[in-house]
């Protein structure tokens, strides 16, 4: 669920949260399976987290679901078989531990952006420690947004102050980004709109933290379309609703309690134009029973469909 707090609040609770965690380059052949949950790494005992169980199951081409409903013992028996062939192709596996656990595992082409690097590159970048962010953390991603009250513009007796998103995972759920931000003050909704700048980077190069203050600049420029935009919708009139709700569903691939959310959320400020369509999104994102990554998705959903939005 979202919190809203100080900036700094947030650097200390990010570094809190690191302190247990640290990373080794391991040998492939010193890998061995009890189940999809316990392993053996070079004769030490380890946990291996779900992130960690995903990416294992992706990696050696077993679906995670299959996985997920065997006996331990046939777990073993796939995983191990699988590892044993990626030791013919690979040496070795980018590993990710919090203390004893596995909570990641990667290639050697994996590049570091931890979510210290995030907040730290904030900090250089000019964020203050008693700046207002919205964010959401836990053990697989972190998304901070920072409203800019100065730029708040009115919309139709709303207020929307515009800000910045950054979103970020360590245990590879996603790619760092850094999006545009609108905060919808009469309800707190937030949207992530997309912009024109390449803003998403996978954790194959060291581009967005050498780039970092400049991305920033640019994608705070960007977002001045998405105002217009805004007021755009609220004139684009919407026959069904509901029935243009459950198209996007379907063409952003919802699940069925995502989309299910997304109907309930906008019969409670029910409207016929696209920008109750987008709000019924921004606002199905607080749902309590949906995860970080589940209302990150919304979020961008809702900013996606927004950009489509013409006169």
């Amino acid at each position: 669920m979202r919190r809203i707090d100080q900036f700094g609040i947030l650097i200390e609770e990010v570094r809190q949260i690191s302190k247990g965690h640290y990373d080794e380059t391991l040998p492939v052949q010193g890998m061995e399976f009890e189940s999809l949950e316990q392993m053996y790494i070079m004769g030490a005992e380890v946990e291996v987290l779900p992130s960690a169980q995903r990416l294992f199951a992706n990696k050696l081409h077993v679906p995670y679901s299959y996985l997920a409903r065997c006996s331990k013992d046939l777990q073993a028996q796939n995983l191990n078989y699988w590892i044993k062939q990626e030791a013919l192709n690979r040496d070795s596996l980018f590993c990710r531990f919090d203390g004893a656990k596995l909570r990641a595992v990667f290639t050697d082409r994996y590049k570091v952006m931890d979510n210290v690097d995030v907040v730290e590159n904030m900090q250089n970048s000019g964020f203050k420690d008693n700046d207002e962010v919205h964010y959401n953390l836990d053990e697989n991603m972190l998304v901070v947004k920072v409203p800019d009250y100065t730029k708040t513009f009115g919309l139709s007796g709303d207020n929307i102050v515009p800000g910045i998103s950054f979103a970020n995972s360590e245990v590879g759920i996603l790619a760092f980004s850094i999006e545009a931000y609108f905060y919808r003050l009469v309800c707190s909704n937030g949207l992530i709109a997309a912009t024109a700048v390449e803003s998403k980077f996978k954790h194959i190069s060291f581009k967005a933290i050498d780039s970092f203050s400049t991305i920033l600049r640019r994608v705070v420029q960007e977002s001045q379309h998405s105002q217009e935009k805004f007021r755009i919708s609220l004139t684009s009139e919407v026959t069904n609703p509901l029935s243009t709700i459950a198209s996007f569903n379907k063409q952003f691939q919802l699940t069925k309690d995502e989309g299910q959310v997304v109907e309930e959320s906008w019969s409670l400020e029910a409207g016929f134009t696209m920008f109750h369509v987008i709000n019924a999104y921004t606002r199905a994102a607080q749902d309590k029973s949906l995860g970080v990554e589940e209302s990150v998705r919304l979020e961008r959903v809702g900013g996606l469909i927004l950009k489509m939005v013409r006169k």
